[in-house]
C-alpha cells in the first residue's frame, strides 16, 4: 500500500470516528495517560513472587530507516508538554532497548510489520537485506506481516528470501549481498505471523496466525503469552502489495476467534498486534480524539485480549481504552522510522497465567540522541550506507541521448515513452503476455511514478560517472516508487475510454489533462478541437498495426497503482485475471540491463487529426 494509499484510508476512517472517540470517553475505564504513567511503566515488580512480570517492548513501521529520517519531519516528536525532541536512528534505538531490557527477566521484542520496503535507498535498493542484518543484531523475536512485507513475490520473497535465507534474483546483484560481518545474507532470526491474510483458494493463513512466548514464572515454572496477528485490510489489492492469490479475513471477527483458541489451549495472556492502527492527537504519550480502525477493534475485541500494539498510521500514541466489559486495557502505536519504542508491563498471576489487568502499565519511550548510539549497530548501518553509495554509482546502461518528462501538447515524452516500453517488456517476461503498456505520467498523478526531471545525458556529480551512463541510483530514482507491474484483461472498450479520460472537462470552460504513455506498438489520433470525450475514434487507435476492437479483450499492462484507480483512472477497475509482474524500480533495472544502450525515440504514437506521425 502506497503512502497515498496510507493517507486515502485515514480520511475514511476520520469521517465515522467522532462516535466511536465519545463512546471511549464515556465508557468505565477511559484514563488518559500522561507523566504518571511514563515514569511508572518503567518501573520493576517491587515483589515478584507475587506477580510474574512480562515487559512488551515493541516498534513499528521502521521502513529501513537506519538512520535518522531526515526529511519529512519525521526525526522530531511532541511530547506531553509540548516540547519536541529528536529521534530516530538503529544506533539509538538499539542504545534505548539496551536500558529499557536492563534487569529484566520475561522480556519480549517483536515488531508489528512493515519493517522494510518502504523509502531509503540504502535498504530498499539492496533487497532489505540491511534492515534484516540490524534487526537480527537487535534480538526482534518476531513480527506481524505488514502490507509492505507483501511487495515483492509471496511466497518466494518474504518467506524464502527473508526468513530462509534463499537467493531472490541473481545473488550478488539483486540480492543476497555480504553483510557487515563478510557473510552472504542468511535471512532473518526471526519469524512473520499474521492470521487474516489467507491463500483465496485455500482459506489458509500465508504464515502462522498467532505466536506463543512462554516467560519464566520462577521454579522451574513457565507461562505462555500468546500474539494474534492482524494485517490491514486493502493489503492483498494495494497498489505495492498486490497479490493474486491471497484473500483477506475480517479482523475482528478473526481475532476473536483466535483468542478463543488460545483459551483453550490454556493461553490466558493474549496480546494483538496488529499492522492496522489509527490517530489520537500529538502527544506520543496520550491519546486525544482517537480515530482509526484500531479503536473500532479496541471497542469490540474479546475481553480475553490484554493489549493492543498498532501499527500502519506512523502515528504515536499510548493509552488506556475499555473493552467489551469495561475493563481497561493498554492500546499504543509507537509511531514509525524508529521514532519510539513502545512498553506494556504485564503482570501474571503466577498461578493461572491470567494478567492483572489493574497493575498493566504502558508507555511510548522516544529515541531521543541524549544517549550514544550503541557502536555495534551504528557500525552496521554505517557499513549499509556505505553500500548503498557504491550501488548508486554501479552502471546500468548507455543512453544516446536525454530522456525528458517534458510532454509535447498531446501528452507524449520520451520518458514517458520510455516507462511504457519498460513495463511492456516485464510484462512479457517470464511467461507472461501483454497486448499493449499504459502509463501515467500526469504530473498530479503520476509523479510517484515518475521521478526528477528523467534521465540526463550530462555526468552527474557521482565520482566515476560519465557522460551518457546511466547509473543504477539514476535509475532507481528516475522510475517507479514500489508499484507492481500488473498484467490485467480489460476490453477494447475500457481502453478506449481509459485514452478519452485523458481529458476531462472542467468549470469555465477548462480542461485537465492526465496523460497516458503507450508502449511502442500503439498509436492513435486526437482531435484536440472537440470536447472531452469524444477526441479519440477507436478506428484511429492501432495495436500492432491492427485497429482497435471495442468488443474483444487485451492483455494490458500498467503499474497496479493506475490499474486499481489509485491516480483517478477508472477505465480498468473492473480487470479480470490479474497477473503480478516485479516491483517497477527493480523491474525498471532489469530492463535496462537487458536493452544495455537505450535511445529516446521521436515522440509519433500520439498525433494530432490530420497529422502524419
Amino acid at each position: 500500500m502506497s503512502h497515498g494509499d496510507d493517507i486515502g484510508r485515514r480520511n475514511f476512517l476520520r469521517a465515522g470516528t467522532g462516535a466511536i472517540a465519545s463512546a471511549l470517553v464515556g465508557a468505565p475505564g477511559w484514563a488518559g495517560v500522561g507523566q504518571h504513567a511514563y515514569a511508572s511503566a518503567n518501573a520493576i515488580e517491587p515483589n515478584p513472587d507475587r506477580h510474574v512480570e512480562v515487559q512488551l517492548l515493541n516498534i513499528t513501521d521502521l521502513h529501513g530507516y537506519l538512520q535518522p529520517a531526515e526529511v519529512g519531519g519525521y526525526n522530531v516528536l511532541t511530547d506531553h508538554a509540548g516540547d519536541q525532541v529528536v529521534v530516530g536512528g538503529v544506533g539509538y534505538l538499539a542504545a534505548h532497548l539496551k536500558r529499557l531490557r536492563a534487569g529484566r527477566k520475561n522480556s519480549i521484542f517483536f515488531s508489528s510489520g512493515d519493517n522494510f520496503s518502504g523509502w531509503t535507498f540504502e535498504a530498499d535498493s539492496l533487497a532489505n537485506e540491511p534492515t534484516v542484518e540490524v534487526l537480527n543484531k537487535l534480538g526482534l523475536q518476531f513480527s506481524t506481516v505488514g502490507n509492505h512485507e507483501l511487495d515483492q513475490r509471496f511466497p518466494e520473497y518474504l518467506i524464502d528470501h527473508i526468513e530462509k535465507g534463499k537467493p531472490y534474483g541473481v545473488p550478488g546483484l539483486d540480492g543476497s549481498f555480504t553483510d557487515s560481518t563478510g557473510k552472504r545474507f542468511g535471512g532473518a532470526n526471526f519469524p512473520f505471523y499474521t492470521s487474516n491474510i489467507v491463500y483465496a483458494d485455500s482459506g489458509l493463513s500465508i504464515v502462522p496466525p498467532y505466536s506463543i512466548v512462554w516467560v519464566e514464572a520462577g521454579k522451574g515454572r513457565r507461562l505462555p503469552v500468546g500474539f494474534i496477528h492482524l494485517t490491514v485490510l486493502g493489503t492483498v489489492t494495494g497498489s505495492t502489495s498486490y497479490q493474486p492469490h491471497l484473500g483477506e479475513l475480517d479482523q475482528i471477527a478473526t481475532v476473536n476467534t483466535y483468542a478463543a483458541e488460545l483459551k483453550a489451549r490454556g493461553v490466558n495472556a493474549i496480546v494483538v498486534s496488529m499492522h492496522d492502527g489509527g490517530a489520537a492527537g500529538t502527544d506520543f504519550n496520550g491519546l486525544s480524539d482517537p480515530t482509526g480502525f484500531c479503536f473500532q477493534l479496541a471497542a469490540q475485541a474479546s475481553p480475553d485480549i490484554a493489549a493492543i500494539v498498532t501499527g500502519h498510521w506512523h502515528a504515536a500514541f499510548n493509552g488506556m481504552l475499555p473493552d467489551p466489559l469495561g475493563r481497561p486495557r493498554p492500546v499504543v502505536e509507537a509511531g514509525c522510522h524508529g521514532q519510539l519504542i513502545s512498553e506494556i508491563v504485564l503482570r501474571l498471576d503466577p498461578r493461572t497465567g491470567e494478567v492483572v489487568r489493574e497493575l498493566t502499565t504502558s508507555v511510548n519511550h522516544p529515541t531521543t540522541h541524549d544517549v550514544p548510539p550503541d557502536p555495534e549497530i551504528q557500525a552496521i548501518a554505517d557499513y549499509w550506507v556505505d553500500q548503498a553509495t557504491r550501488r548508486y554509482a554501479q552502471p546500468v546502461a548507455r543512453q544516446s541521448a536525454g530522456f525528458s518528462r517534458t510532454a509535447n501538447a498531446l501528452g507524449e515524452s520520451t520518458m514517458g515513452d520510455l516507462a511504457a516500453d519498460a513495463v511492456y517488456w516485464l510484462a512479457n517476461q517470464d511467461g507472461s503476455r501483454a497486448d499493449l503498456a499504459l502509463f501515467s505520467t500526469a504530473p498530479a498523478t503520476g509523479s510517484a511514478a515518475l521521478g526528477g526531471d528523467g534521465l540526463t545525458y550530462a555526468q552527474g556529480d557521482v565520482p566515476g560517472d560519465e557522460d551518457g551512463v546511466v547509473l543504477f541510483g539514476e535509475a532507481w530514482n528516475a522510475f517507479g516508487y514500489g508499484a507492481v507491474v500488473l498484467s490485467v484483461t480489460v476490453t477494447g472498450a475500457a481502453v478506449h475510454a481509459a485514452l478519452e479520460g485523458q481529458w476531462t472537462a472542467g468549470q469555465g470552460g477548462t480542461v485537465a489533462f492526465a496523460p497516458l504513455a503507450v508502449s511502442h506498438n500503439v498509436r492513435y489520433s486526437v482531435d484536440p478541437g472537440k470536447p472531452p470525450g469524444s477526441r479519440i475514434d477507436p478506428q484511429a487507435v492501432f495495436i500492432d498495426d491492427t485497429v482497435l476492437d471495442t468488443g474483444r479483450s487485451y492483455r494490458l499492462a500498467g503499474l497496479s497503482y493506475t490499474l486499481i484507480g489509485a491516480d483517478g483512472t477508472s477505465a480498468f477497475t473492473s480487470f479480470t485475471e490479474p497477473v503480478r509482474g516485479e516491483r517497477d524500480r527493480e523491474g525498471f533495472i532489469r530492463y535496462l540491463r537487458q536493452r544495455q544502450v537505450i535511445a529516446p525515440l521521436p515522440l509519433t504514437r500520439v498525433t494530432a487529426v490530420g497529422q502524419s506521425g
